[in-house]
């Protein structure tokens, strides 16, 4: 899987400049090993994977800013929320691409627990 691929792929999807993908890059890369376990030995989709891994990373880019409250504004008393849309649109896409990927591939998983 190209990592480079991942990133510019996760850039267009996220929107963020190009800094601020550097700082995700983690995301990608832990994404990319999600998606190259759950293939079988040597299996190649023709750059479907590297989509997947790039759409996964976004879904949980859009889950942890919406955890620490990044999709929201706040001025005075008016708050203005569209993280329930674009998460929504991330699990969209994620699914998506999932199932692109093949039979026995559109289980779901964001995290797994780390040991």
């Amino acid at each position: 899987m190209d990592t480079d691929r991942v990133i510019a792929v996760f850039a267009v999807l996220s929107g963020l400049s190009e800094d601020e993908v550097r700082e995700q890059r983690y995301l990608c890369e832990m994404s990319m090993d999600e998606i190259t376990e759950r293939l079988p030995e040597g299996k190649s989709c023709g750059g479907r994977e590297e989509y997947a891994a790039a759409a996964l990373a976004y879904y949980r880019y859009i889950l942890w800013r919406m955890s620490d409250g990044g999709g929201q504004i706040k001025v005075g008393d008016i708050s203005v929320s569209s993280g329930r849309e674009r998460l929504e649109y991330a699990e969209r896409i994620w699914k998506e691409a999932l199932s692109r990927l093949g039979e026995g591939m559109d289980e779901d998983f964001v995290f797994r627990t780390v040991s």
